[in-house]
C-alpha cells in the first residue's frame, strides 16, 4: 500500500541507534541509517511501532538497503536487505 501517494525511494547505509526528540514527550533512542555521505536519516517500519519496533532494531550495526517512503529526516520502510 502507498504512503498517501509518496514516491518509493531506495537507500543504503549503517544502521545506528540515537537520541532522538530529546526534550519532548516523545524523546527516545531510536534506529538511524547513516548513508555514505553522513546523512542521518530516522528508519521506522511501515506499520511497526515508531519507537521500539524489533524488526527495525534488529538491523542495528549492519548496512543495508532499504526501500520505503522518505517524509522529511524519516524513512518509513517496506523493505530492508542486509548487504554485509
Amino acid at each position: 500500500m502507498a504512503d498517501s501517494g509518496r514516491k518509493l525511494v531506495t537507500l543504503r547505509g549503517t544502521v545506528t541507534e540515537s537520541p532522538l526528540r530529546r526534550g519532548t514527550g516523545s524523546a527516545h533512542v531510536g534506529v538511524v541509517l547513516v548513508t555514505p555521505d553522513g546523512e542521518r536519516i530516522v528508519l521506522t517500519r511501515h506499520g511497526g511501532n515508531p519507537f521500539d519496533d524489533a524488526q527495525t532494531r534488529s538491523l542495528v550495526g549492519k548496512t543495508v538497503v532499504v526501500k520505503g517512503y522518505r517524509i522529511g529526516n524519516e524513512l518509513r520502510f517496506t523493505e530492508a536487505e542486509v548487504v554485509d
